[in-house]
């Protein structure tokens, strides 16, 4: 046999031999591509029944956004509350005359009685929800605060708020978080008093995600 052909020969089985060898290496990585593949396939679906579950929530808090308007609706007329919807959700924003006496952290009961109108849609219609409680303050410093800044003052404030829900009303504390931004965070400007008396209030923040596992 001609050394051209053996060499042709020997190169054939050699490649061949080269091919099964790479088809064997490929073969594990293949089947963690397939696997990837098939867990990036399973988190698509499931976030893609996030968003449908968030977008029927949010309807879900339009509808409730209505109702909780007719509830508190004499609130709102004397400009106790406000209810609005945003992108974080529905918003429940009560300003701090209808729920604290003057440089105080202790409910007022007439602000009792706003918070419980609240807590029936929270327990019921919207008791999968997650909430944040925002404390808010204007930019005056607490008369006779002993060291204590804006910053505790808001978190005091919405830690009442939590408090009522919580031990009064059993709302389950999986679903909660709280904080507290002093003066930082203005609805209008804190140059009149009237600016400031709106600055000083707390946000009831119910958001469109939910949680699941939680005691009722």
């Amino acid at each position: 046999m001609p050394w051209s052909r053996v060499f042709w020969v020997v190169l054939g089985i050699f490649f061949c031999g080269c091919a099964s060898d790479n088809e064997s290496s490929l073969l594990p990585l293949t089947r963690q591509q397939g696997a990837t593949i098939e867990s990036l396939q399973t988190e698509v679906t499931r976030l893609n029944q996030e968003l449908e579950d968030t977008a029927d929530s949010r309807e879900t808090l339009e509808s409730i956004k209505s109702e909780l308007g007719k509830v508190l609706a004499d609130e709102i007329l004397k400009e106790k509350v406000l209810v609005f919807s945003e992108r974080r959700g529905l918003v429940v924003t009560v300003f701090d005359q209808a729920l604290f006496d003057p440089e105080e952290t202790r409910l007022l009961p007439a602000g009792e009685e706003i918070l419980d109108k609240l807590s029936k849609f929270l327990s019921s219609q919207l008791s999968e929800n997650k909430i944040r409680v925002e404390g808010h303050t204007d930019n005056q410093p607490v008369e006779g605060n002993q060291g204590i800044s804006n910053w505790e003052y808001s978190v005091g404030r919405a830690t009442a708020v939590l408090h009522y829900f919580l031990n009064l009303k059993g709302l389950a504390p999986e679903r909660f978080s709280i904080s507290g931004y002093g003066e930082y965070v203005p609805l209008v400007t804190n140059d009149t008093a009237e600016g400031r008396a709106r600055n000083r209030r707390v946000e009831i923040v119910i958001s469109p995600s939910k949680i699941t596992g939680i005691r009722h």
